[in-house]
């Protein structure tokens, strides 16, 4: 907002009145008379900041002979001027030179930022509360610093300058960073750029088409065969056969696959560094994104067959570990220890892509290490016997943990300890060496999985893989009996309707699944090898398997219903969107909070073979960011703000605070997002509520039904293909391609429905209940639940998935290695020649901050390299050249040099 002050608010005879500027700009600003005593700019300053929370205080100051007025006498704001840049900051009479060059520079840098003249700034002004500084110049100023300088030094880091705000501290924080470490992360030097033809890319090509055909072959060559024998005839009878053999291939090709080929493709690869689309490369892509994507460690996470099922796979797995996590690759290189625990979400890949090579190296987590939820062990990373990794940390082979090491944050820094109930849980069972504590310390905890245990994981297993199919068999019954009863037209009728009707369905084997195996989920320290530890496990994937049967529903106003179903106490207007490692009956959303995608809420800790609940609020109007981990036993406080991908710094969170970044930092202004009618964030109207549940009721049920016409289309080629007598080797052949074919159809609805609904996207900033934001959710929801896992989700890696991304509209450039498909707004996303961009990056062109979605542009320069689940804000550019590594976050306005 901005604030239009009488003129004898110098006197202090009156208060500053608040008003709307004409339209919400990147500053807000203050409008009062001239004065000539310079006092008046720090006397309004001060007063303003001790009536105003910090982010409300305006930034520049505008100073006007008179207030434009109407007819009627109201203050015409139509007509106000827009800001000139005049900052609003504190004065206190002396401006305190720099005292050398490491200085001066950043007094510059500051002050080109902020619009004040050099010789203004005092080296001992606060850039925040002193300067009017917020999150966004901050970022600029950073950018501006790092390029160097003559005097040795490198730029700084966002961190450094939140933590040393004044030109003095922060020149200190440079010189200290020179002497020390040369200013650079640790590690081995970056080889220069591999780069390569387009000749070679297209033979790699080739070769993966030859491997997406053979695996689709396995897939759909019983129902091929069914179709042949039958020579293509339709009826209840023969219904059964088709749909009998869909399911057994599937599951066979789902548990055998992975184990008769993951050792064969992985043997011969030893640590090193490999070109990008050559032999190994393709290999471990195989094995990665085809062979372990289709595998079922998804549901057996978690579980007491996750290790030997890792093992059967190549991974050396010692006895009682605790792998909670499916995000794990090329087995043959990982091991884990005994008693190791591993978190939900943490990423274990032995290798990944950089500057047009692959690099491969072994990663080791020791006995009785702990790896928290989220966290990323790069290629080489080790952790020592007893070392603990905290939540969303990432290590390498740069800084290996010591035995008994703590270490947090993205990089991974030493702390003295994790939280008190990480360290209470390894203290009571591990030591620093990995042994076990002594026997009898907790009988309660089993030494390994009583057979009892095993055999109710077991069932448990057929029941998950039961539940999937039981969600889908209404839709495929109907499916049949319209195909049936009334052809063809009968039948698209049905693929229609199968996707509200999977919605449903699935909702209700979810709840009803949760409700029979764990009702409520009791806060506390359990051990993991328990009757409660596999329930904990079934009731978890019954929730994986909502997001994954009906991801669209999650962001619309059917979430808070649906979580409110399986137990949380949920606010009114409260919105969620995918949250994910929840225990619902635990979980309390205040009124107004916003949980934004992929977030992690009352995430449960396992450590030393236990794992802790514990109840989970996020106050009212409070914000959880996009990739965020909130722990259980956490306390948002109301009109908190925990940023993009940040781990909150303790178990209460201050009222009205805002952080940032693993380990956490707290930012003592944020920049304004603008003024808006509660009405477009808040407080909406019925007739907004009306319309926002209808065109969300399309976006939770359109997916399905566009994969249930995909699968529909591809049956009615194979009837036609099977009827033409042409034996059962011609079928067999061609479904392969059939399925491609349908495939391709999906995603040609999904292309045309973005160009039609959403059009071209622009920067821009709209409200949460704005219809252009329901437009381009239904388009997102689209993307994700329909395209992506219709077969774009299996295209990461190849040169395939660039051309489906232009068709979308990104700008994507030539030669380049794409490992994600978290992208939003396409048209707002460029990546340039010869650029790689790792595995789970988020490529994120919109936030909602202060429930409006701001959306601009995020480019990947030529050469550039985005480490594994980096996550790159929009107002971004990644240089040409730039290297980031893994689990990185890009603020808005940063941009990065090589």
């Amino acid at each position: 907002a901005a604030y239009v002050v009488r003129a004898d608010v110098g006197t202090g005879t009156s208060r500053p009145a608040s008003g709307t500027p004409p339209a919400p700009g990147p500053d807000d600003a203050a409008v009062c008379q001239p004065e000539d005593d310079d006092t008046l700019t720090a006397r309004l300053h001060e007063r303003l900041r001790r009536s105003l929370p910090v982010y409300m205080v305006p930034v520049t100051l505008d100073f006007l002979d008179r207030l434009p007025v109407m007819p009627s006498g109201k203050t015409d704001r139509a007509r106000l001027p827009a800001p000139s840049g005049h900052r609003l900051a504190a004065r206190t009479g002396r401006v305190l030179p720099p005292g050398d060059e490491t200085e001066r520079r950043v007094r510059d840098a500051w002050a080109r930022v902020l619009g004040i003249a050099p010789g203004q700034l005092s080296a001992d002004a606060d850039f925040f509360t002193g300067l009017g500084g917020h999150s966004l110049l901050a970022a600029r100023a950073v950018s501006l610093l790092r390029d160097g300088g003559r005097d040795g030094t490198v730029g700084p880091t966002l961190r450094d300058l939140y933590e040393n705000p004044t030109v003095r501290t922060l020149a200190a924080r440079l010189r200290t960073r020179a002497a020390t470490d040369g200013g650079r992360r640790p590690g081995t030097p970056r080889p220069a750029p591999l780069r390569h033809s387009s000749a070679r890319i297209a033979r790699a090509g080739l070769v993966q088409a030859m491997a997406f055909y053979g695996l689709l072959l396995l897939l759909t060559g019983p129902v091929a065969l069914s179709y042949a024998l039958r020579h293509g005839q339709t009826s209840a009878a023969g219904a059964v056969v088709p749909t009998i053999a869909v399911l057994a291939g599937y599951l066979a090709v789902r548990w055998l696959l992975p184990v008769v080929l993951a050792r064969p493709l992985a043997a011969g690869i030893r640590p090193g560094r490999y070109p990008l689309w050559g032999a190994t490369c393709l290999r471990l892509w195989a094995l990665d994104v085809l062979v372990l994507g289709i595998s079922p460690l998804r549901v057996l996470s978690g579980s007491a067959l996750m290790g030997p099922y890792l093992r059967l796979l190549g991974a050396r797995i010692g006895r009682r570990t605790t792998i909670a996590t499916s995000l794990v690759g090329l087995p043959a290189l990982l091991r884990v220890e005994h008693d190791a625990a591993i978190g939900y979400g943490a990423t274990l890949r032995p290798w990944q892509v950089s500057d047009g090579r692959v690099t491969v190296a072994p990663i080791t987590v020791g006995a009785g290490a702990y790896v928290g939820a989220n966290a990323v062990l790069e290629p080489g990373a080790r952790l020592g016997p007893g070392a603990a990794l905290g939540e969303q940390s990432v290590t390498g082979p740069y800084d290996p943990l010591p035995a008994g090491a703590r270490r947090a944050g993205s990089p991974a820094r030493p702390v003295a300890a994790l939280s008190p109930l990480v360290e209470a849980m390894l203290r009571t069972r591990v030591g620093p060496d990995g042994t076990r504590s002594a026997p009898g310390a907790d009988t309660r905890e089993p030494d390994r999985w009583r057979p009892g245990h095993v055999a109710a994981v077991l069932l448990g297993l057929a029941l998950l893989e039961t539940a999937v199919v039981a969600a889908a068999l209404p839709g495929v019954a109907l499916f049949w009996w319209a195909w049936l009863r009334a052809g063809v037209v009968g039948a698209l009728v049905a693929t229609a309707v199968s996707g509200p009707l999977l919605v449903v369905t699935t909702c209700l084997v979810v709840a009803l699944g949760k409700r029979l195996v764990l009702p409520r989920t009791p806060p506390g320290i359990h051990p993991v090898r328990s009757a409660l530890g596999v329930r904990k496990w079934i009731a978890d994937k019954l929730l994986e398997h909502s997001l994954l049967l009906t991801n669209s529903l999650y962001a619309t106003l059917y979430t808070v219903p649906w979580l409110r179903l399986l137990g949380a106490r949920t606010g009114r207007g409260a919105e969620v969107s995918t949250a994910s490692h929840i225990d619902p009956d635990l979980l309390t959303l205040g009124d107004g909070s916003f949980v934004a995608d992929m977030a992690g809420i009352g995430v449960a800790t396992f450590a030393a073979d236990r794992v802790a609940f514990a109840p989970t609020e996020i106050g009212g109007r409070a914000f959880v960011g996009n990739a965020a981990l909130v722990p259980a036993g956490t306390r948002l406080g109301p009109g908190s703000l925990v940023g993009v991908g940040t781990v909150p710094a303790g178990e209460r969170v201050p009222d009205d605070s805002t952080w940032l970044g693993s380990p956490a930092l707290r930012l003592p202004v944020r920049q304004d997002s603008g003024t808006y009618p509660e009405k477009l964030t808040f407080r909406p109207t019925r007739e907004a509520v009306l319309v926002r549940l209808v065109i969300e009721f399309f976006r939770a049920t359109v997916p399905a039904s566009v994969l249930a016409t995909g699968a529909f289309l591809y049956l009615l080629a194979l009837t036609w293909t099977a009827r033409r007598g042409t034996g059962l080797v011609a079928p067999l052949l061609v479904s392969p391609l059939l399925a491609a074919g349908s495939a391709l159809a999906v995603l040609g609805f999904c292309v045309a429905a973005k160009w039609v609904v959403a059009g071209r996207y622009r920067p821009r900033v709209e409200p949460l209940w704005s219809l252009f934001v329901r437009r381009t959710e239904f388009v997102t929801g689209l993307f994700e639940a329909a395209a992506v896992p219709g077969g774009v989700g299996t295209l990461v890696g190849t040169p395939f998935l660039p051309p489906v991304l232009r068709a979308l509209g990104a700008r994507i450039g030539r030669r380049t290695w794409i490992g994600t498909t978290f992208l939003t707004e396409f048209d707002l996303v460029e990546v340039g020649d010869d650029a790689d961009v790792g595995m789970n990056v988020s490529l994120q062109t919109h936030l909602f901050e202060d429930r409006v979605m701001k959306m601009s542009t995020v480019r990947v320069g030529p050469g550039a390299s985005v480490g594994t689940r980096t996550i790159v804000l929009y107002d971004t550019v990644v240089g040409a050249g730039a290297r980031l590594g893994a689990l990185s976050l890009v603020m808005k306005g940063e941009r990065l040099a090589p």
